[in-house]
């Protein structure tokens, strides 16, 4: 098969079929029975088989090909159970009782087909552009009879709070799932207003109700609570807005909450000073002020501190330890360092702007956040890092999944 395409492409490009007859060392008869069975040839076929051997059930075949080009141009994911399970169906339904889907079929289905199964990362490829243009064209109906410092957004991430260069590289291409290194991660709730002038105070989810670090502590920077999963869950967010509700009505206020409709948030009493709105589904990194730079801003500083603190266990010759105490003070501080401007700027990114400033142009949605050279260069030498850079070190532990439920 692989010369038959080498054969067609000389014919095409102009050349005299006796030359090619020669250069392949074919008689004249041959490349004419080439060239007249050329629809039948697929070029798409691996040069390095001898022969095309098709399916034995091709009926099967086709109906699940067919099926499988229309989920990927819906960006539906599909793995190979689904494919087994899928073509179990469509045997059973042209009577073929003796078509199996084992592995095998699996495995020579996706060779004749060219097909690999990849991870699918990222949310930005089932976000509808109308759906969120059409948010933001309604949304100003939403926000009317509020003020902007009373409009919020609140959304959870994962914090992996003990990330220390010299364990960054481990950590990525890994699931966060059991074993050492979900035993390493919070959960954080963050919340604020559309101006940045209320930065709510931040609740994380740890697994120890009690750690060891929070002996003789009376007070504490941020809210915490815990379970086994370290996760959020819709009795912990409920918990979290009655709180709210009442800090609210202390300062007699009333706001507009917007968050997404993940699992933990089905749970919505009606509270006197809140009123919850969900953001479209699919649609939080393109609707979602906090998925816009804040939560990524946050997480860059938060790293930024970490580096401060081993060059100054460095000078003070001692080993770095990260505890929850420490992590939730890192929290507090780089929270409130979070600039004004970057908050206010990633709201309107997502259309959360006043009829009066519909007109103004937008500055740039996230601060400088880079660290010193020379700060990183240390760190660098200490645990001997090559080629990693303090980018790197942020960007491992914001690729890492967030789970609730």
């Amino acid at each position: 098969i692989g010369e038959k395409k080498k054969v067609l492409e000389a014919v095409k490009s102009g050349r005299k079929k006796k030359d090619i007859a020669e250069e392949f060392g074919i008689p004249a008869s041959t490349l004419s029975t080439i060239i007249k069975n050329s629809k039948e040839i697929d070029l798409n076929f691996p040069i390095d088989r001898k022969r095309k051997r098709g399916p034995d059930f091709s009926d099967v075949e086709e109906c699940v090909f067919k099926w499988f080009k229309q989920c990927r141009d819906a960006n539906v994911s599909t793995g190979g159970p689904i494919l087994k399970e899928k073509a179990e169906n469509f045997a059973k339904s042209l009577s073929h009782e003796q078509f199996k889907a084992s592995n095998g079929w699996l495995e020579n289905f996706k060779k004749r087909h060219d097909i690999s199964f990849r991870k699918v990362c990222g949310e930005s490829a089932g976000v509808s552009d109308n759906v969120v243009n059409e948010w933001k064209i309604n949304l100003s109906e939403l926000l009317e009879g509020y003020k902007p410092c009373d409009i919020f957004n609140a959304d959870e991430t994962a914090l992996f709070y003990k990330c220390m260069p010299d364990k960054t590289l481990t950590f990525k291409n890994e699931k966060c799932s059991g074993g050492k290194h979900s035993k390493e991660r919070l959960t954080l709730l963050l919340a604020v207003n559309m101006t940045g002038t209320d930065k709510l105070k931040p609740l994380i989810i740890g697994k120890s109700k009690n750690p060891r670090c929070f002996a003789g502590v009376k007070s504490f920077p941020v809210n915490y609570t815990a379970n086994k999963k370290a996760w959020m869950t819709s009795e912990l967010f409920a918990e979290w807005l009655l709180r709210i509700d009442k800090q609210m009505k202390i300062q007699k206020l009333k706001i507009l909450l917007f968050i997404d409709n993940c699992p933990a948030h089905n749970i919505i009493p009606n509270y006197q000073a809140i009123k919850v709105k969900f953001l479209p589904p699919n649609t939080t990194s393109k609707s979602q002020p906090l998925d816009q730079g804040i939560i990524k801003t946050f997480k860059t500083l938060y790293r930024k501190e970490i580096v401060r603190k081993i060059i100054s266990d460095m000078d003070d010759e001692k080993s770095t330890v990260i505890d929850i105490l420490q992590a939730m003070r890192i929290v507090h501080k780089t929270w409130r360092n979070i600039a004004t401007s970057t908050i206010v700027n990633c709201f309107r990114t997502c259309g959360f702007v006043l009829e009066s400033e519909k007109d103004d142009t937008l500055m740039p949605i996230i601060e400088n956040t880079d660290t010193d050279d020379r700060e990183w260069a240390m760190i660098a030498n200490r645990y001997r890092i090559v080629e990693e850079t303090f980018d790197d070190f942020v960007k491992s532990t914001m690729t890492l999944p967030f789970l609730v439920f």
